[in-house]
């Protein structure tokens, strides 16, 4: 039987099960992302009832729900850190292309032989002796290498980045191989030649156990000698910002470090016939070097900026240290039947380094430039081909041939030419 108290009982029952949810909290998150907070029961209670669950008491009142609405996936270094410095440093990238046209400080009066004993002048003819009989073998000159300037070609790429304070700036350029070579048929003649001022022969010179001597070796069909030379190099230099950003004159310190590598080979080759009275034979004389030059530099950027253009000069200095390894060959030497002989030595200098850069810069617009510029580069204590040959005979050895070796010595090195080029700004 329903009584009036029961029927009140099951109307706030069923008022109470039957409870609307309520209307939805929104929210931003911190990230940027939108919190849907669903209203449920607990929170109608707490606002209708005073927070006072008890009322209803075995009755459970908790419904709430989560929803998150999440951004537009932008990659996971989206607008971090390292995304921003990223782009900041690929924004104002520079890359320049060059074309360098230099010259390179070639032999100046080298003499590709041991003096000879008794004659002041050994590049002028005068009467030479076969070595091995002492024989008569006319007129001979020694001779003397000439090439002041040996023009070559290479290219240059420069990429620059910007970074807080400054900018980092990678260079790589390189020579190419330059091929040098003595002309020998204006003073070289065999025996047989009629024209008395060409009746000569190429001759090399040897001392007598580091002794000053008159020891020749007489060439009398044909002689040559070939020069090959090449560089390349790189390095990292960080620019700083100038102190006053803008146009105008600007002074920009510079430091960083720089390797530098030049190799050279020198081959003589010379065949004598062994003038009726001894064995014919082909004499090779090979000289090798190779200079690593490697160090810190320090130097400045001075430029004076226009909308339209800029010029600039870029002295630097390194604090170089070469490790050079040289290398002396022979063949049949003195004898047909002498073998190849080799002799290997490495050094270590102090090779200071001096750089200095002009250039003068057209702004086509401002992601394009062009320009021209010029170049110097001054090397101290560097082998060369020509100049570590000792010419000697060892004749406490059981084979005299292995008196010619290679030695140390060292000289000045410098390069310079014109450059012109391409920038371009990201």
């Amino acid at each position: 039987m329903i009584t009036p108290f029961r029927l009140s009982a099951l109307l706030v029952l069923l008022y109470a099960t039957g409870l609307t949810v309520g209307e939805n909290n929104i929210a931003a998150a911190d990230d940027g992302t939108m919190d849907y907070v669903m209203q449920g029961d607990e929170e109608l209670v707490d606002e209708q009832y005073g927070g006072d669950p008890g009322i209803f008491s075995g009755v459970n009142t908790y419904s709430r729900s989560l929803v998150r609405k999440l951004p537009v996936d932008r990659g996971w270094t989206y607008d971090s850190p390292i995304d921003k410095s990223i782009k900041n440093v690929f924004r104002s990238t520079k890359l320049r292309l060059e074309y360098l046209h230099w010259s390179i400080e070639g032999p100046d009066n080298i003499l590709l032989s041991a003096p000879i004993l008794g004659n002041s002048d050994p590049t002028e003819p005068s009467a030479v002796f076969d070595r091995s009989t002492g024989i008569a073998r006319g007129n001979g000159v020694a001779l003397n290498y000439i090439d002041r300037t040996m023009d070559t070609n290479g290219m240059r790429g420069v990429l620059e980045f910007a970074l807080p304070e400054g900018s980092l700036e990678w260079n790589v350029w390189g020579l190419f191989k330059n091929e040098s070579n003595r002309p020998t048929n204006d003073i070289f003649a065999t025996q047989t030649n009629s024209i008395p001022a060409d009746d000569l022969v190429v001759v090399t010179n040897f001392n007598i156990n580091g002794e000053l001597a008159s020891n020749t070796n007489v060439y009398d069909t044909s002689y040559s000698v070939n020069l090959n030379t090449e560089m390349v190099g790189t390095g990292v230099n960080y620019i700083l910002d100038p102190y006053l950003p803008g146009e105008g004159f600007r002074m920009q310190p510079l430091f960083g470090f720089r390797v530098i590598s030049l190799q050279e080979a020198m081959n003589q080759v010379g065949v004598d016939s062994g003038g009726g009275i001894g064995t014919p034979r082909t004499t090779q004389i090979y000289s090798k070097v190779e200079n690593r030059v490697f160090g810190p530099s320090i130097g400045a950027r001075a430029e004076f900026k226009h909308s339209r253009f800029s010029i600039g000069a870029e002295p630097k200095f390194t604090f170089g240290f070469n490790r050079n390894t040289n290398q002396v060959a022979t063949e049949q030497l003195f004898e047909a039947t002498d073998p190849r002989i080799v002799s290997v030595e490495k050094n270590n200098e102090f090779s200071p380094t001096f750089q200095l850069t002009l250039y003068a810069k057209v702004n086509v617009n401002e992601h394009f430039k062009c320009f021209v510029g010029y170049d110097y580069l001054y090397i101290g204590q560097i082998s060369r081909a020509y100049d570590i040959i000792d010419y000697n005979e060892d004749r406490a050895s059981t084979n005299p041939a292995t008196g010619t070796k290679v030695r140390q010595q060292n000289s000045k090195f410098s390069t310079d030419g014109i450059t012109a080029g391409i920038e371009l700004v990201w």
